[in-house]
């Protein structure tokens, strides 16, 4: 049996065009899914008539269960190649074939009878030619001559006329049996049936007659295309104007540069600083000044160089609280204090104990600290951790026991002894170094002093040092120590407020709002006066100048107006060369509403 494999766009013409070019009289079909035959029962009933008026046996194998009953409604042979042979009526048991009229049920019962009294016993016949009379040639009806086998003969397909043999496939297909519903087609031209292209030299069908579909098959799945075609068509743009409206929405920016027209400068003159000026006097030259002023104190230790017999009182910080009541109580220098086992601590200076605190109606002690000295020399006061010294001049009043001391660190230096003592030398020494360590500290803290600002001149500070006081005693290491006060002075002046004075010189030959783009300044000839808080220096500046420009308010101004107007605003900025405004993506129209998305970048 010979297999002929169908494909897919292959309509029922060429299909029989292939099964008599084909000498094999026993066929199998391989139609593969969704072959266009589908598009009409009629395929296969022609199909079946057509093979069977010319004594080809066949069967259609195919995976597709639409394909295999269309092909069993028409009465064919069917094979799954799954199933290893022919199906039997069985296999479609759920497949409801199409319901046929009494002239549909008549034809097929003659079919089926026409096909039976056709068997014949042809086990070895050979091909033959067959040559198709024309009907157009009028009485030359030849009979057709074959070349038979010595033994055997075939016989020739009884062919009926081919207009009546369409009449009666279209009746079968229950459609009119008017012939002028059908076309007219020959393989002498390329025509195309049912969307596909058939050949010329088609040995069998030349000259044959195919009806014409129905109007409405396939008019359907049409339908479900056209839909599908327009639904795919809508979730395109819906995507491309998602992407084209979306993008620039969620990652849309502008790049903005400006170029304003540059302007040299040049100022030499001199200016003053005063302390007792607020606003700038154009006319001479005078800008508010500020004075800083600042207070140091400094305790130093220095190394004794000479040695004597010596007797020292210990010293130490007391701490003095306040229980009594919420009023200030004053105590005078040497005032007393007694530590539990009988050792007397004088005050240094006089001190004022602050009131305490009454908190609902409970009082919570204040306190301050104070310098003490003992009472006398020797190693037996250097002591610690004394949590309560009771004052003696207030014992018998109720004061004794609401003012009171302690000391938590340790009283030192009590010495009675050879020990190390400080030359005349080394307090000269260290008295300059004292000097030296206050300055260099007022230096250090000046720039972390002053507002960023404001500018200080070389030259326009000073550091008077307002006490130095040598103790000359000694501790265990022959160390004494210097107690050093200075207060700092500095005179300076806001640098907005030189430069302002510096543009009055270019805002009075020009009607634009100028700004420096660079400049240099150098100052000479520095004279303070930190008596008066003033100081006069000269200005040495050169620089370019161009229109002030503010990036805040020119963001507020463009915000979500279209490029083409930005455009238009840029143009128009005062003393602008030109300017220039890059989009992401390109074909984004407006500016952003979110001013984190532009960039603004001025030369």
């Amino acid at each position: 049996m010979k297999k002929i494999n169908i494909e897919k766009n292959e309509g029922i013409a060429e299909v029989l065009d292939k099964i008599y070019n084909e000498p094999d009289k026993n066929i199998t079909l391989i139609i593969p899914n969704n072959s266009v035959l589908l598009k009409s029962q009629r395929n296969f009933n022609i199909l079946k008539d057509e093979t069977e008026e010319a004594g080809r046996d066949i069967i259609i194998e195919s995976v597709d269960e639409n394909i295999l009953s269309f092909a069993k409604a028409s009465g064919l042979n069917c094979s799954h190649p799954l199933w290893n042979g022919p199906i039997s009526d069985g296999r479609f048991s759920d497949i409801i074939a199409e319901e046929k009229d009494e002239e549909s049920e008549d034809a097929e019962t003659a079919s089926s009878s026409r096909k039976k009294t056709s068997v014949r016993k042809t086990e070895k016949k050979e091909p033959v030619k067959i040559k198709i009379v024309d009907e157009d040639e009028e009485g030359n009806e030849e009979d057709e001559e074959s070349d038979l086998d010595d033994k055997n003969e075939v016989e020739k397909p009884s062919y009926v006329d081919k207009d009546e043999r369409w009449k009666k496939w279209a009746k079968k297909d229950s459609l009119s049996p008017d012939i002028d519903g059908y076309e007219k087609k020959t393989f002498d031209e390329e025509k195309v049936d049912e969307g596909k292209k058939y050949h010329k030299n088609s040995s069998f069908f030349k000259d044959i007659i195919i009806p014409k579909e129905d109007e409405d098959d396939g008019s359907d799945a049409k339908k479900v295309n056209i839909k599908r075609v327009v639904g795919y068509t809508f979730l395109v743009i819906l995507i491309i104007g998602g992407i084209f409206f979306g993008f620039p929405y969620f990652f849309g920016n502008v790049k903005i540069n400006l170029n304003f027209v540059k302007t040299q400068f040049t100022y030499n003159n001199s200016v003053t600083a005063d302390k007792s000026v607020s606003t700038i006097n154009y006319s001479n030259n005078t800008i508010p000044a500020q004075v800083f002023v600042s207070n140091k104190n400094v305790t130093q230790l220095f190394k004794a160089s000479g040695n004597a017999n010596v007797s020292q009182k210990a010293t130490g910080i007391i701490t003095i609280y306040n229980s009594y009541s919420s009023a200030p109580q004053a105590l005078v220098a040497t005032t007393r204090f007694v530590t539990p086992d009988g050792k007397i601590f004088r005050l240094v200076n006089g001190v004022t104990v602050p009131g305490a605190t009454v908190t609902n109606g409970k009082i919570i002690p204040s306190s301050i600290d104070a310098p003490i000295i003992a009472d006398k020399p020797g190693d037996s006061y250097n002591v610690s951790n004394i949590a309560k010294l009771t004052i003696p001049g207030f014992q018998g009043t109720p004061k004794y026991d609401g003012f009171y001391g302690s000391i938590s660190s340790s009283t030192t230096n009590g010495f009675i002894g050879n020990r190390a003592v400080p030359v005349a030398s080394d307090i000269t020494n260290a008295k300059a170094k004292m000097t030296d360590i206050l300055n260099s500290a007022f230096q250090a803290n000046a720039q972390v002093t002053y507002p960023n600002d404001f500018i200080i001149l070389d030259g326009s500070t000073s550091t008077v040092i307002t006490k130095l006081s040598v103790n000359t005693s000694t501790d265990e290491n022959g160390n004494f120590s210097v107690f050093g006060e200075a207060v700092f002075t500095a005179i300076g002046f806001n640098k907005n407020d030189l430069n302002n004075l510096l543009l009055s010189s270019v805002q009075s030959n020009n009607s634009v709002s100028s700004t420096f783009s660079d400049l240099n300044i150098n100052y000479s000839n520095i004279k303070p006066d930190f008596s008066n808080g003033r100081i006069s220096f000269t200005v040495n500046a050169k620089g370019d100048t161009e229109a002030a420009f503010s990036k805040d308010d020119f963001v507020n101004s463009i915000l979500g107006k279209d490029i083409s107007t930005v455009r238009s605003i840029i143009g128009s900025l005062p003393g602008i060369a030109n300017g220039s405004i890059s989009e992401y993506p390109v074909w984004l129209s407006s500016i952003p509403t979110n001013k984190d998305k532009i960039f603004i970048n001025v030369n």
